[in-house]
Formats: C-alpha cells, structure tokens, sequence
C-alpha cells in the first residue's frame, strides 16, 4: 500500500533550499506531488507574526515583493483539504 504526499515548497527558500530538499523528497517517494509556491520564501506556510524574530532566513514577517501570504494561506488550506478529501 502506499500513501499519497503532497509537497509544497516555496521556490525562493533559502534556509531548506527546494534542490536540496523537497525536490529530493518527492524523487525518493513514487506516491509524491510537488506543489510549487512561486515567489515564496520559507516562512509563506505560516500566519506572519505581528514583531519581527531574527532568523536565519531573515524576518518570518516579511514577504517577497508582491507575495501575498493571506491569500496563498488560505489557498493552501483548501488545497489541503481537497488533498485529503481525495486521498484518505
């Protein structure tokens, strides 16, 4: 048996660079869907806090030029929700 995985990867990651990383992950697993997030760095995944916390890929509360977070996040959360629906 095996399980479908959808992976995600915001291709301007520069802390888990997506070659090195997801791209890999989803070679090694044959059930696997790599879901690109353009113009996204590392932190798009999550709700942006409202102070900025130092980090080695620079502030989670900033955003590429002309990324929008709120809309990808809530896009990301149907997208989950209708990986789900699909698989389990």
């Amino acid at each position: 048996m095996t399980t479908p995985v959808a992976i995600w990867v915001a291709d301007l990651d520069r802390f888990l660079v997506p070659r090195f990383h997801a791209e890999r992950l989803a070679q090694q697993l044959s059930s696997s869907s790599l879901r690109r997030v353009p113009n996204a760095w590392h932190y798009a995944f999550m709700d942006a806090p409202t102070t900025p916390i130092p980090s080695p890929d620079g502030d989670p509360a900033a955003d590429p030029p002309g990324s929008d977070r709120r809309r990808f996040t809530e896009q990301l959360g149907r997208d989950l929700s209708d990986h789900f629906d699909a698989n389990l």
